[in-house]
């Protein structure tokens, strides 16, 4: 009993120190709108966290340990592997993250409703484990454009070690054809599975920080090429940000996205109000773009007025939306001059690399294109490319 308490007492400790891992990339998530993905990073150590409290508790069914456990442990690393995706640029589908996890859960349920097995389903989300932690060592190690960093190599390595556990654990399963389930969750047998999986999961956090630091210094370097005034991309970093983008579309096969947005009639908002008043106007602009953009899309502001937002993995009709979001947030929005409330009005020209070509000056030239009719149409809409090339 002295042992099983000492066990709970290091895997509550080990908890507590991914828990303030979470918490410290938190905090950089919040301080930092140039780091994308962390948050779901913070989301899969909560649920493997779960997880592991969920396995341990003794007091529960096997039954339910086998259903909240795996379920919550498959959550974690496919979250993982979502975050690795978006701290990338690089980011999976969000329609594809959202039927992936009702796939899970949906599956789980069935094979605790229809099967009197608990084998199926530890079988189940024990091979699912396996699968998600190898495709992260993979990209990482393979697919990432800093493979031969040493923190991510390291990070890959960690998830390679947790699969070689989690593979343990599924030759235990096939190895007792007799009481499989039984042997792989009794208490003093398991314990040191359950302990090598929560420092391995410790140590993935210890790799990805470290990237996380990496990219702080890489940022660092970079802030001088931010804009002043809104804190988002230059013309200049926008640009070579987008040819980063154009290369991962080129090699994924995928298409990005581009809106090019001009304030309507913003010189005589200058010559009515002043450039203090000017310079309100971009910044209330440019928050409205960071709060209804996703965490992978870049944002530069291109000229005195002239904003652009790229999006990776978009089509021209996904930014359409974004778009019109934006126009009509924009247009209800009151900005305060002297007590007094006024409302202004944005131009948009959305086009994809799918019909103007992946690189950056030839989206340009297509979104300015539809930008050019939008203002010389009324101003306050959004027009798309492909539109004009039907016409």
């Amino acid at each position: 009993m002295f042992a099983a308490l000492e066990f709970k007492t290091m895997l509550f400790m080990s908890g507590l120190l991914a828990v303030a891992l979470s918490i410290l990339l938190l905090a950089i998530h919040q301080r930092s709108a140039m780091l994308k993905g962390l948050k779901y990073w913070v989301y899969a150590n909560l649920l493997i966290s779960f997880a592991i409290i969920s396995f341990i508790q003794q007091d529960y069914s096997l039954e339910t340990r086998a259903f909240l456990g795996g379920l919550l442990m498959v959550s974690g690393l496919f979250m993982y592997l979502v975050s690795i995706r978006i701290f990338e640029l690089h980011p999976l589908n969000l329609k594809l993250i959202k039927r992936a996890m009702a796939a899970l859960v949906l599956s789980n349920l069935l094979i605790s409703l229809f099967s009197n097995n608990v084998y199926v389903s530890v079988v189940f989300n024990t091979a699912l484990c396996m699968l998600l932690s190898l495709a992260s060592a993979i990209y990482l190690l393979h697919y990432s454009r800093y493979k031969h960093h040493g923190e991510h190599q390291f990070t890959g390595l960690c998830f390679i070690v947790f699969t070689g556990f989690t593979s343990y654990r599924f030759y235990v399963l096939a190895l007792d054809s007799v009481n499989p389930v039984e042997h792989l969750t009794a208490w003093n047998l398991n314990e040191l599975t359950f302990l090598a999986c929560m420092l391995s999961v410790l140590a993935i956090n210890f790799g990805f920080i470290a990237m996380v630091n990496e990219k702080l210094v890489e940022l660092l370097e970079q802030s001088t090429k931010l804009d002043w005034l809104t804190g988002i991309l230059n013309r200049k970093n926008l640009e070579k940000n987008a040819e980063i983008m154009a290369a991962q579309t080129l090699k994924f096969k995928q298409s990005h996205a581009m809106l090019l947005m001009d304030l309507d009639k913003f010189k005589s908002i200058n010559d009515t109000y002043g450039h203090l008043f000017g310079d309100q106007v971009i910044q209330v602009f440019a928050d409205l773009i960071k709060d209804n953009v996703r965490e992978i899309d870049l944002i530069g502001r291109y000229g005195g007025e002239e904003f652009c937002v790229l999006m990776p993995n978009s089509t021209e009709s996904e930014a359409l939306i974004l778009a019109e979001r934006i126009r009509q947030k924009y247009e209800a929005t009151p900005i305060l001059y002297n007590g007094e409330a006024f409302k202004f009005t944005v131009s948009i020209g959305v086009c994809d690399s799918n019909k103007a070509g992946i690189y950056f000056k030839n989206m340009f030239s297509a979104a300015d294109q539809s930008l050019y009719v939008a203002k010389s149409s009324g101003r306050n809409q959004v027009v798309i490319f492909s539109r004009l090339n039907l016409e």
